[in-house]
C-alpha cells in the first residue's frame, strides 16, 4: 500500500487501489463548459446528479488558466473512507467518524519549517490569467475557488484555524464568503480588535485527508483547535508548515498551489443585481440559488505553485460536497454520543448526500430492551438540539443498511406511520441555506431557525419477532 502525504500521492495511491482517474485530453474553458462536461460524464436518467457518485477526472487542457483541473476527488464514500485509513489498518473496526474522533483525542501539531521547498513564486498575481476557477451557472458572480483551504493563526494565542471558503474572482478584487458566526471572522474580529489584518494562505491541491480534517466543526472542534492536528494524527505525523514570502502567515508546503493574502475588515457585495433585481450566488451545496450580500474582501500579495501543479476543485453541489460536509456531521453526531455515554446504543451514521451531508442523517441503532426504544428517540433529539446542521435524523434497526437509501425506504415503507413515528422538536437553530428554514416558507419562525424530526424506522422492541427480516 503507497503512503499518502500529498495530493499526488493519493492519486497514486488511488490508482494502485484500483480507483480509475480519467484523464481528458479535450481543451475545454473553465467558464460553464468544463463543468458541464463534467456533469455529463456522470449522470444518466435514473440518477440524481446531487447524491450520484462523482467520477475522477483530470482536465489536462482548460482554456484559461495555467494548471489542469481535478475533480471528483471526494466523489465517493469508498474514496472518502481510503483517504482515512489508506492501509486498511483498521478493517472494519471503526467507522469514518471513529478515526476522526480518534484523531481529534490525539493531535499531531504541525511542524514549521525554516523556509519552504521549491515553488514558483509570482507576486501580485492576476489571478484570473493562472487559475481555471470555475464557472458553475450563467448567474455566477465570476469565476470561483471551490476548494481553497484557509489557513489562519494568532501568533499571541496560538488559536489556529483551518476552513474551506467559496472565494470569487471579481473584474478588480477577490471576494471570500467566511461564515459570521465561524472560527475564522472570529480570528478576524481579533486581530481587527487590535489594529491589525489576518494574514492567511489559501492552500488548493492537497493530502484529501487536510480537507476532511477541515470539515470539522463545533461540537466536534471548539475555537483554537487546529484541525492540521487531527489531520496529523490520522496521518502519523505533523503536516509541514512553511512561511509565506509576502505576509508573516504560514502555508502547507505539500499544497499545489497557494494564495498568500490578509483579511481585515473590508467589505464588498459579492455580486451585482441580475436582471430580475436579486444578486445570487454559485448554486450552494444544497442545490439552490441563495441570495447573496456582503462578503469580506481579500487582499493578495502573492501566488506560490509547485512545478507541475494541479487546481483542485469541485462541482458546489452534489457528491463531493456532501462527502466532505458529512464527514464532519458524521464526527460531531459520534462525540455527542460519546461525551452522553450512549455510543453502545448506535451502530453507524451515515450522512446522506440526498441531504448535502448535513439534512438527512440515517442512524443506525441496536436495542437490548424495550426501553430502548424510548432512550433512542430521546439521543436523537439531543443531537438535533445541539447540532445546528442537523434536520431529519432517520433511526433504523441493525439489519437494515443505512449506507443504501432503498434499504432506508424499505424500513420507512415497513417500520413508520407518519401519523405515529415523526417526534418533532420546538424550533431550534438550523441552516439558512436551507430555503424550508425561512421565514418566508414559516411565519412563524425566525430566519435560520426550524422544527427538526426524528422519522423513527424501528421496530418496537417487543414486536421484532413479527418484524424478522427475510434473506438478511
Amino acid at each position: 500500500m503507497l503512503e499518502i502525504y500529498d495530493l499526488r500521492s493519493a492519486l497514486s495511491a488511488l490508482e494502485h487501489a484500483g480507483h480509475n482517474l480519467v484523464r481528458v485530453d479535450e481543451a475545454l474553458d473553465p467558464h460553464l463548459d468544463l463543468l458541464d462536461h463534467y456533469l455529463a460524464s456522470y449522470r444518466t436518467p435514473f440518477n440524481s446528479w446531487m447524491s450520484a457518485e462523482q467520477p475522477l477526472r483530470l482536465y489536462e487542457r482548460p482554456k484559461t488558466g495555467v494548471f489542469p483541473v481535478l475533480l471528483g476527488l471526494f466523489g465517493s464514500r469508498a474514496r472518502t473512507a481510503f483517504y482515512l485509513d489508506p492501509a486498511a489498518r483498521d478493517g472494519e473496526r471503526l467507522s469514518n467518524a471513529g478515526l476522526i474522533h480518534r484523531a481529534i483525542a490525539a493531535p499531531r501539531a504541525p511542524v514549521c519549517r525554516a523556509q519552504a521547498s521549491a515553488r514558483a513564486v509570482v507576486e501580485h498575481p492576476d489571478l484570473h490569467a493562472l487559475l481555471p476557477a470555475l464557472t458553475c451557472a450563467p448567474g455566477d458572480p465570476g469565476p470561483t475557488v471551490t476548494l481553497g483551504l484557509v489557513y489562519a493563526r494568532d501568533e499571541q494565542t496560538g488559536a489556529a484555524n483551518c476552513s474551506v471558503h467559496r472565494i470569487t474572482l471579481k473584474p478588480g478584487s477577490v471576494a471570500i464568503a467566511i461564515f459570521p458566526g465561524g472560527h475564522l471572522q472570529r480570528l478576524i474580529d481579533i486581530h481587527v480588535a487590535r489594529g491589525q489584518r489576518l494574514p492567511v494562505s489559501i492552500n488548493i491541491g492537497l493530502d484529501p485527508a487536510i480537507y476532511l480534517a477541515a470539515a470539522l466543526s463545533k461540537p466536534a472542534l471548539a475555537f483554537g483547535d487546529d484541525e492540521l492536528g487531527v489531520y496529523g494524527a490520522l496521518r502519523g505525523r505533523g503536516v509541514e508548515l512553511a512561511p509565506c514570502l509576502t505576509n508573516s502567515g504560514r502555508f502547507i508546503d505539500h499544497a499545489e498551489i497557494v494564495i498568500e493574502a490578509t483579511l481585515g475588515a473590508e467589505k464588498e457585495f459579492e455580486s451585482p443585481a441580475g436582471p430580475d433585481g436579486e444578486a445570487l450566488s454559485m448554486p450552494e451545496y444544497l442545490g439552490y440559488f441563495s441570495p447573496c450580500g456582503e462578503v469580506s474582501t481579500l487582499h493578495v500579495s502573492a501566488l506560490t505553485h509547485r512545478p507541475g501543479a494541479l487546481y483542485q476543485a469541485l462541482s458546489g453541489p452534489g457528491r463531493e460536497q456532501s462527502e466532505l460536509l458529512g464527514a464532519g456531521q458524521e464526527a460531531s453526531i459520534f462525540r455527542l454520543l460519546q461525551e452522553q455515554g450512549v455510543g453502545a446504543l448506535v451502530r453507524e451514521i451515515v450522512a446522506q448526500p440526498a441531504g448535502g451531508g448535513h439534512l438527512l442523517t440515517v442512524i443506525q441503532v441496536l436495542k437490548r430492551c424495550e426501553a430502548d426504544d424510548e432512550r433512542v428517540r430521546a439521543i436523537a433529539e439531543v443531537l438535533l438540539e445541539h447540532i445546528a446542521a442537523t434536520k431529519n435524523l432517520v433511526l433504523v434497526d441493525a439489519d437494515v443498511n443505512p449506507y443504501s437509501i432503498e434499504d432506508v425506504m424499505w424500513a420507512m415503507s415497513t417500520r413508520f406511520r407518519a401519523d405515529r413515528d415523526i417526534h418533532s422538536t420546538r424550533a431550534l437553530r438550523g441552516t439558512p441555506l436551507d430555503p424550508s428554514q425561512s421565514s418566508l416558507y414559516c411565519s412563524a419562525e425566525p430566519e435560520g431557525f426550524t422544527r427538526k424530526s426524528v422519522l423513527d424506522c424501528t421496530v418496537p422492541f417487543s414486536l421484532r419477532a413479527r418484524f424478522r427480516r427475510a434473506f438478511c
